[in-house]
């Protein structure tokens, strides 16, 4: 079993980030054409729980269908690849404090987790928690926001080195 020490050093090799990266885009394009499949409108992007529930009200039975269905599948496995991808370019970018950069977006992933379940619930009409929604939604929100802000840091940091180099010679 490996350390936590090798598996940062693992999420840190460019070849496990371009992957995790290459899968996270075929998991974006995948929940694009589920979207436009069942021209759905997300809950996931919804904060206000009444908001919510008026969406809920105007969806036909397939567009519920097809909501559960991405919730389900690809709702699960793109948090996960989002999340890590973020962590780990962060992991590399800044070596003394990564390790600290790269929890918000990986807390980001049981919240968004917590708000699918909360979705799926409400989508088959078992049990309305979508009021814990106003709570789930703004934190899941700010951890990615926080991942990409350090993606865009890594590659301003990137660009500067790189820039250097060249005029270094």
């Amino acid at each position: 079993m490996l350390s936590n020490s090798q598996k940062f050093e693992m999420l840190q090799k460019t070849s496990v980030l371009w992957a995790l990266f290459a899968a996270s885009i075929v998991l974006i394009a995948l929940s694009e054409w589920m979207k436009t499949q069942w021209q759905l409108q997300l809950i996931d992007g919804i904060w206000s729980p009444g908001d919510a529930r008026a969406l809920i009200a105007q969806l036909s039975a397939e567009q519920k269908t097809g909501h559960l269905w991405f919730t389900s599948t690809v709702d699960v496995l793109l948090p996960i690849f989002v999340a890590v991808t973020l962590a780990g370019i962060t992991l590399k970018a800044f070596p003394h404090y990564g390790k600290y950069l790269a929890i918000p977006p990986l807390l980001a992933v049981p919240f968004d987790y917590t708000e699918g379940v909360i979705q799926v619930l409400v989508l088959t009409d078992t049990l309305d928690l979508l009021a814990i929604k106003a709570y789930t939604s703004p934190v899941k929100i700010s951890g990615y926001l926080f991942g990409l802000a350090m993606l865009s840091l890594a590659l301003v940091k990137w660009l500067l080195l790189r820039i250097k180099a060249l005029l270094a010679g």
